[in-house]
């Protein structure tokens, strides 16, 4: 059984992210998306609504991060309108290490991101990590 289409075009979004390619990411992503990142305190907590400031969000993962933030990608599970993206962020910053397993729920309409809801395994360490 062949991979449903919106499961590839995450992998091809994650792929861009590792590679930097922006114009991919934003292609990818609905002008009026938003993206949930859990957490009150951490410097990517909140709701970022609109490309523009999910393009600023994903950018400053790999600028906290001085560049060493990669996911590995572990299974992604598509269908017309959702997607599930099991991934692991791992990162360095000012002395802390990041090993997080994540869940992306992501609602999709004509193959774009339109809506992003991230969960994390441990919710005071992604804080402690990003703050």
């Amino acid at each position: 059984m062949s991979e449903h289409p919106n499961a590839r075009r995450i992998r091809a979004l994650f792929a861009a992210f590792r590679s930097g390619d922006v114009a991919t990411i934003a292609d990818a992503i609905d002008e009026d998306a938003v993206w949930r990142f859990p957490g009150r305190r951490g410097r990517l907590a909140g709701e970022h609504a609109g490309r523009a400031a999910i393009l600023r969000f994903l950018a400053q993962v790999p600028a906290l991060t001085g560049g060493s933030f990669h996911v590995d990608l572990e299974h992604v599970v598509a269908d017309d309108a959702w997607a599930a993206v099991f991934f692991r962020g791992h990162g360095e910053r000012e002395g802390r290490t990041l090993d997080n397993p994540t869940v992306l729920r992501v609602r999709l309409r004509d193959g774009r991101l339109r809506e992003v809801w991230e969960f994390v395994w441990d919710l005071e360490h992604v804080e402690a990590f990003w703050s």
